[in-house]
């Protein structure tokens, strides 16, 4: 956990500081600390939206071009080379399993759009079992991030899920 001390006083978590300097919520303090990905749900699948924090990442999928040619073999890690591959043959997705998705946690509150339901709470890990949550409420979109392969580490999310105040008025 990150705690600050003013004036040797009293010692408040992070958060708190960060919301009293204008970051309003909890999605906002994570967007300001962590790399932020877009996953899709289209018939039942996980689509990733490239970006470039898939460099490093070892898909359980192969990644072919449009003309079916495979780019990126199944199991092997996405080198900068195989970026540049991905973005020279305009794939704006990649098709992902659940065991690609390890470690990740969720950026906002996903709710269930006929519900109202909360199917998975802001800052939670996302497991195989609330991914399938999400599919059957009809999501079509959430955003995820990945404490442990980020320069901050889970600090800041750890920080942020202690924190009991959740608004600058608090």
């Amino acid at each position: 956990l990150l705690y600050v001390r003013i004036d040797r006083k009293r010692k408040f978590l992070a958060s708190i500081f960060l919301r009293a300097l204008g970051l309003k919520s909890d999605e906002e303090i994570l967007r300001a600390f962590y790399s932020v990905d877009k996953i899709r749900v289209r018939g039942g699948h996980l689509h990733w939206q490239v970006s470039p924090h898939l460099v490093g990442l070892r898909l359980t999928g192969e990644v072919t071009d449009k003309h079916g040619e495979v780019i990126v073999k199944a199991g092997k890690k996405i080198t900068n080379a195989a970026y540049e591959a991905i973005q020279k043959a305009k794939i704006s997705e990649i098709e992902v399993k659940v065991n690609d998705l390890a470690g990740a946690y969720i950026l906002q509150d996903v709710v269930n759009t006929s519900t109202g339901e909360v199917v998975a709470e802001i800052n939670s890990e996302l497991t195989p079992e609330t991914i399938a949550k999400i599919t059957e409420a009809g999501v079509e979109e959430f955003d995820i991030f990945f404490p442990e392969r980020d320069d901050v580490g889970s600090v800041i999310s750890q920080t942020v899920k202690k924190d009991t105040i959740k608004s600058h008025q608090e």
